[in-house]
């Protein structure tokens, strides 16, 4: 189908990086494109057009002057950046009158989003994979899901929101552990946490017992190492194969006491 994408002053760059050379571009006598009315379009008269896309923002009705033309009029996006996505569909779905595309298009566009990040994503380049989770390099931002309190929860509440998070997209699930549990009790929910998902499990807090008892348990990452409690933890987590997110500050102390030197840093390497 020959398209036309009808836009105003401020939009146009971005109308036409969108739409490539899939479509042409009008651009009105108006700066912001939902101000286009039906009578500017009439006054373009544009020809031999087989559909014109208005902004989806706009509710003016446009029937007569589609009438006049020949030529469908019909809702675009109301966000230009989805333009080059609504014009691969035109050829398979007809589009509204009422009903802006992207909104008409949602699961579409929102399938096609997906299985662009998978091949790009399966593609990438990562310095540190978690349970074939990539973290890092060319790889997608990953979202890690904090369970606060973790061990306020009993079994069946601590497994349903671990499913929930998943379900709502998490890449991690992170165990947030209050500072009054004690080492049982991190052990209990990380073994309920791996029991109910795959996805990579941490335990998050500063106590250097809660953190080892985590490791022992078989979470998959630590947060947080800091100067507190690197040299508890540190040697521990790396003997155990189990990554680590190193906070900067408080200062490590010297050890021995002495006053040589300044104050230790942990570092990220």
């Amino acid at each position: 189908m020959r398209a036309l994408a009808v836009t105003g002053r401020l939009a146009e760059r971005m109308v036409r990086e969108a739409v490539g050379d899939r479509a042409d571009v009008l651009v009105m006598d108006v700066d912001v494109a939902s101000f286009i009315t039906p009578k500017m379009l009439r006054e373009a008269s544009p020809e031999g057009y087989d559909v014109i896309l208005i902004p989806g923002v706009i509710t003016a009705d446009f029937a007569p002057v589609a009438a006049e033309l020949g030529t469908m009029v019909r809702l675009g996006p109301k966000h230009a950046v989805d333009l080059g996505s609504v014009l691969r569909f035109l050829d398979s779905v007809e589009l509204s009158t009422t009903v802006p595309a992207c909104l008409l298009l949602e699961e579409r566009m929102r399938s096609q989003a997906r299985a662009a990040i998978s091949s790009l994503e399966a593609g990438s380049y990562a310095p540190l994979s978690i349970k074939g989770v990539k973290i890092g390099g060319g790889s997608r931002m990953k979202v890690l899901a904090e369970i606060v309190d973790a061990t306020r929860f009993d079994d069946i509440g601590l497994a349903e929101t671990v499913h929930r998070y998943q379900g709502e997209g998490a890449d991690m699930i992170d165990l947030g552990i209050p500072l009054d549990a004690d080492p049982a009790d991190v052990a209990w929910v990380v073994s309920v946490a791996l029991g109910a998902t795959r996805l990579p499990i941490s335990v998050d807090t500063l106590r250097p017992d809660l953190l080892r008892a985590g490791i022992e348990a078989g979470c998959d990452l630590i947060l947080s190492l800091d100067g507190s409690n690197l040299d508890k933890v540190g040697p521990m987590a790396a003997e155990a194969g189990v990554p680590a997110v190193v906070l900067p500050g408080p200062p490590r102390r010297p050890r021995g006491g002495g006053g040589g030197g300044g104050p230790l840093h942990p570092r990220v390497q």
